[in-house]
């Protein structure tokens, strides 16, 4: 038995034996990080597994109140903690089903399953495929059908809601042209731009790339979930010292807009993006009939300002 299943193994024991999940548990479980083979995922996969294979438990999930965990059945296993209002998978509720419907042994092929499952799933690469306005995921115009998700209306741009993240306005003196989302030790910034001439992002792209190197930082074009990105390190002052910020820039061109996006922190140049920035990206709408301003400008591209809510 591999590490990575001894230890998912030993998760769903710990469980059952103190009726909640512990903190080594959380720490070790990694839930939420696909981009690997993690205790997590292969608790995850598993369940998803075992709904297939039994029935009962398959109409427990059905019947469960639990939106997330019902959609084990239907839904891509990559996105069960994002496309809904909770919009974060109850992990512990993940360990209680395994716990109380899958017996050791059974478990054990289960897990077994699960690694070939997802790990045929990682060599495939279909996690670092570009997946942006391909016709099922956005960023969507207001004039097409976006995804039902509910989102957090900031006039010009329109963001999903998202447990645990909190929203901050993205200032440029007095003026607010956009929205930082906090993820913990990461954070993701939206911005709107106005693009009357058409199509902006590989023509900017350079641009931008030389201005970070500009200030000293390094920057260089890379194809990933967002289609082209930037993967860039850049000069910021943390604790009166200058240090480089690991960040990935990504943009997508929509109807006479750009969406911009800069997402930071550690592991913002890991292989696999964090799918919650995957998801705040792709499933905001932009709708330039609320922006204010002037339309007819000669600009490449010009920012737009976001309108922000009294209160969330």
């Amino acid at each position: 038995m591999s590490g990575v299943r001894a230890s998912a193994n030993e998760i769903v024991e710990q469980y059952a034996r103190d009726g909640v999940l512990s903190a080594w548990s959380l720490e070790s479980a990694e839930f939420g990080a696909w981009g690997r083979l993690t205790p997590g995922v292969l608790l995850v996969v598993a369940l998803c597994v075992a709904a297939v294979e039994e029935p009962a438990l398959a109409g427990r999930l059905g019947e469960s109140d639990d939106a997330l965990l019902s959609r084990l059945l239907s839904e891509d296993v990559r996105t069960i903690e994002l496309d809904a209002d909770e919009a974060t998978v109850s992990w512990e509720r993940v360990v209680a089903l395994l716990s109380a419907h899958v017996s050791a042994e059974s478990l054990d092929d289960l897990l077994a399953q699960a690694e070939d499952l997802w790990t045929e799933v990682l060599e495939s690469g279909e996690l670092t495929h570009p997946r942006v306005r391909d016709g099922e995921s956005g960023p969507w115009d207001a004039t097409e059908t976006p995804s039902e998700v509910r989102r957090l209306d900031y006039g010009v741009l329109r963001v999903p809601r998202l447990e645990g993240a909190a929203m901050h306005p993205l200032r440029a003196g007095k003026r607010i042209i956009g929205v930082i989302v906090s993820l913990g030790d990461h954070a993701l910034s939206l911005q709107v731009f106005r693009a009357p001439s058409g199509p902006a992002w590989d023509s900017v792209r350079p641009k931008i790339a030389q201005g970070i190197r500009n200030q000293g930082g390094s920057a260089e074009e890379a194809v990933g979930t967002f289609g082209v990105e930037i993967h860039a390190r850049i000069p910021v002052v943390r604790g009166g010292e200058q240090v480089l910020q690991p960040s990935r820039i990504i943009g997508c061109d929509g109807p006479g807009w750009l969406l911009r996006g800069v997402y930071g922190g550690p592991a913002a140049l890991a292989d696999v993006v964090d799918l919650r920035a995957h998801h705040l990206f792709t499933r905001s709408v932009i709708d330039l009939a609320q922006a204010d301003g002037p339309t007819d400008t000669v600009e490449e591209i010009t920012d737009v300002e976001v309108r922000w809510p009294a209160r969330e």
